[in-house]
């Protein structure tokens, strides 16, 4: 091929080529400056030390213990505290829960329960008293009784139950309202060879004589009935 054809080939093959477009560069970007403002900074930091104080306060609240007196046994209504009923644990008391101090336990033995205690509670100062037992107007008569005639469910001290009169056995039923003398459980005795057990039968004064006239007879029943509300 002639050396003037090349020439104009090789112009037309240039010509033939599209152009590549330009690319653009990144136009220069002057950087903003942010303003610091010391006011959110100052209550950030206030935040985060109230926070840190908080938890502090809250962990000393949590692990802090007090050593105060509980019940080492159930213990019924009007019996004297023994050392054996007594004993000494470390808890964390929730605040306005009324407990005697650890401190105070040899003050307690010899005082007597006001109401049921259960093994393992806590004691406040109303649940000991110093007063005489059975208080004034009140009295307390052991009852004997035998199966059938008490529930065969556990009866418990500070149980309410009701003491009806019964008739003979094998007699019509009254033909009026049977006597029924209404007390609490006081205290409750291991049954017998003959399985005869002693129920002491707090009541008020005016029916302790009619109470212990109807034990004698030994026709009676024990009625467990629901507490009041």
């Amino acid at each position: 091929m002639p050396l003037l054809d090349k020439i104009k080939k090789k112009a037309d093959d240039s010509a033939a080529e599209p152009e590549q477009p330009a690319i653009p560069t990144a136009a220069a970007t002057t950087p903003i400056r942010q303003r610091r403002r010391p006011a959110f900074i100052a209550l950030g930091v206030a935040l985060i030390i109230v926070c840190a104080l908080g938890a502090l306060w809250l962990v000393d609240r949590l692990s802090t213990t007090t050593q105060v007196v509980v019940a080492a046994a159930d213990v019924p209504e009007g019996q004297r505290l023994t050392e054996e009923d007594l004993t000494i644990t470390d808890v964390t008391v929730p605040s306005g829960v009324a407990t005697i101090p650890g401190s105070d336990l040899d003050t307690l033995v010899g005082q007597r329960a006001v109401g049921q205690l259960e093994e393992g509670s806590l004691l406040a100062p109303g649940d000991v008293s110093s007063e005489a037992f059975p208080a004034a107007g009140t009295a307390v008569v052991g009852v004997r009784v035998s199966a059938g005639q008490i529930p065969t469910n556990d009866v418990d001290p500070g149980d309410p139950i009701q003491i009806v009169g019964t008739p003979r056995e094998g007699d019509d039923p009254p033909s009026g309202d049977a006597p029924v003398i209404t007390g609490s459980v006081q205290a409750i005795s291991a049954p017998a060879t003959d399985g005869v057990v002693v129920v002491d039968v707090l009541v008020s004064s005016d029916q302790s004589a009619t109470l212990a006239a109807l034990s004698a007879t030994g026709r009676i029943s024990v009625v467990l009935v629901p507490e009041e509300e």
